[in-house]
């Protein structure tokens, strides 16, 4: 048996490592610990994992990850991937009054006399009760903040402030020590985190990266059956150590010491929520696809291995059902649908779109299995929202406009351009209603445009950009596959929305406002998705973006305990409506598979 190992380069990281001959490049990057998109979690489907080897005698080869094997010394170059993404970090959200549930409560403890046989954490316990009423038998601590007691008292002059949470003592330090938190959002696609000052609620900084576990998959299902296949610690550990990535960085940025972050908020769906708690998501991808746990958690962060105070809280935000997490939760939170008059739709669009309909009478909930295509995943040119990346598309007096993010020559198309590009597709007569693209040229549609229909590597596709016109010498175009992938997509959105209005009574008229969360939701074009009936036309005015939902929900939690508590209550009170149990649902989404005629040509 050949055990023979090999030096491995990983460019631009410049980590090395030594692995065994006939280890597979996609394993290679799992056990660097360096990250590489595979939507299709290595099956070789997908065409993305794309890396340039290079061996010592300077051979160049662009291989796909999965399907290739070490052999020799290499060094492995996917500096030509690596792009500036652009993740959303902001959201509207409402003033909430500052009333967090860690406290800090400024006590004098008095100095022990010969004779007085309490212990420190006595005296330290009647100090508290005194200034907070709390009865002293009702205080708890770890053995960390005892063994550090008596010197603390030393120390700080016997004049300290104790941090609390509830009736726990979390710390004794100076009087006027700073309190910090974090709160995460941690999507499929992106994990987000903020840090704010508990002392006056104000935002000091924010930092994002990208999830590292779209290396095992582009989507939730991909992600759970391989933590089933191969256990869940390597996703876990991928999420926490980009969670303690993004505490470095916002520390760093902040200029404080992470011992003094106190709390810490976690909102994801629930795969992500399951994966980031080492809890397995076989319950979720098997009947009756139940989570393991809905209610929220109160845990302490140093369990996790998640950096802060040794004694930090960490709350895991409720989920609603199988595939309605913490984020949707937490985006109920944030818009405040639950406590308005008016008839709310709120969309969260992603992999997962989920889809809640309701005010403060009641509230129902949907998944729908969109897909990754509006993240631009198993689309042929697709990307995510990064430089380089068509993120807008008009074809007005039969010519192609195109916008570029970074304003820089195109090497793909994220998923707005792609709601663009298809729904001017059916605007100009070029794909009809049933999805299919036509390269008959009408008498009102523009020569030009129909001479952009051409059968590239054997595929039907629409150009958007000419070879000439982009970064890589490669054209950005959308194939027929493609259409179908959006169609599906949008066909999932449309039909969850009609059958919430459906199961609730009311009239698509009646919707007062429509609350559009997420990334792709932010920069999506309202025309284009009102144009492809993903959203229905007769709400178009009433669209309103609210940004990063699930992160700015998250916070809310931080900077007052009562949001908590309505965290926990929209979980248990918000109704979940299962799409795939639904009698109805398949004829729905067939029926909205398909796309409205073209209104007028160019």
């Amino acid at each position: 048996m050949n055990n023979k190992t090999y030096r491995v380069l990983f460019l631009p990281e410049r980590k090395e490592i030594y692995l065994d001959t006939g280890t597979n490049i996609m394993d290679a990057f799992h056990i660097a610990n360096v990250a590489i998109d595979a939507p299709c979690g290595g099956n070789g489907t997908c065409g993305k994992c794309l890396v340039k080897v290079i061996t010592e005698d300077g051979t160049v080869d662009e291989v796909l990850a999965c399907k290739t094997f070490i052999r020799e010394n290499m060094t492995i170059d996917i500096s030509h991937k690596s792009s500036d993404y652009h993740i959303l970090q902001g959201g509207s959200m409402n003033k909430t009054d500052l009333k967090p549930m860690i406290k800090r409560v400024q006590v004098f403890v008095e100095k022990a006399q010969l004779g007085d046989h309490r212990s420190e954490w006595e005296r330290l316990c009647e100090a508290i009760s005194t200034v907070c009423n709390i009865p002293t038998q009702e205080l708890t601590t770890s053995t960390h903040v005892l063994s550090t007691l008596y010197n603390d008292f030393i120390r700080f002059n016997r004049n300290v402030d104790v941090i609390l949470f509830d009736r726990e003592v979390l710390c004794v330090c100076p009087v006027g020590s700073p309190l910090y938190a974090v709160a995460f959002d941690i999507g499929t696609t992106t994990i987000v985190g903020y840090l704010l000052n508990l002392d006056t609620g104000e935002q000091v900084a924010v930092s994002s990266v990208l999830n590292p576990q779209s290396a095992y998959g582009a989507d939730v299902i991909v992600r759970s059956k391989y933590s089933i296949e191969h256990g869940v610690s390597p996703l876990t550990n991928a999420v926490r150590d980009s969670v303690n990535t993004i505490i470095d960085t916002l520390s760093t940025n902040a200029s404080i010491n992470m011992h003094e972050i106190f709390l810490i908020t976690i909102a994801g769906n629930t795969c992500m929520h399951h994966l980031f708690l080492g809890i397995s998501p076989a319950s979720l991808v098997y009947a009756p696809y139940n989570p393991a746990i809905r209610s929220g958690l109160v845990l302490n962060a140093s369990a996790l291995g998640i950096k802060s105070n040794a004694n930090a809280k960490l709350i895991a935000l409720p989920n609603i059902a199988s595939f309605l997490g913490a984020d949707t939760v937490s985006a109920v939170l944030a818009s405040e649908m639950y406590r308005t008059e008016k008839l709310t739709l709120l969309i969260d669009f992603g992999t997962n779109g989920e889809i809640v309909l309701g005010n403060r009478d009641g509230m129902i909930a949907c998944s729908t299995a969109a897909g990754p295509a509006f993240e631009g995943a198993l689309i042929e040119c697709g990307m995510r929202g990064a430089e380089g990346a068509i993120d807008h598309v008009s074809l007005a007096g039969g010519k192609v406009d195109y916008s570029v993010i970074g304003q820089r020559k195109p090497v793909g198309i994220c998923g707005s351009g792609l709601l663009d590009i298809i729904g001017e597709l059916i605007r100009v007569g070029l794909i009809d209603d049933t999805g299919k693209l036509h390269d008959e040229c009408s008498s009102e549609t523009s020569k030009e445009l129909c001479q952009r229909v051409r059968e590239i590597n054997g595929k039907k596709a629409f150009v958007i950009a000419e070879a000439t016109e982009c970064a890589n010498g490669s054209p950005v175009y959308v194939t027929q596959k493609d259409i179908r992938e959006v169609q599906l997509a949008k066909g999932a959105i449309a039909a969850g929305i009609m059958l919430l209005v459906e199961e609730t009574a009311v009239t698509v008229d009646t919707i007062e406002q429509v609350l559009i969360a997420g990334a792709f939701g932010n920069y999506m074009s309202p025309e284009s998705a009102c144009q492809l009936s993903m959203i229905p036309p007769t709400l178009r005015n009433r669209i309103i973006p609210i940004g990063n939902a699930a992160g700015e929900g998250a916070k809310r939690v931080l900077l007052n305990s009562d949001e908590y508590q309505w965290a926990q209550q929209i979980s248990s009170l918000c109704k979940y409506l299962e799409l795939a149990a639904h009698p109805d649902f398949q004829d729905v989404f067939i029926d909205c598979l398909s796309f409205p005629e073209a209104i007028s040509n160019n």
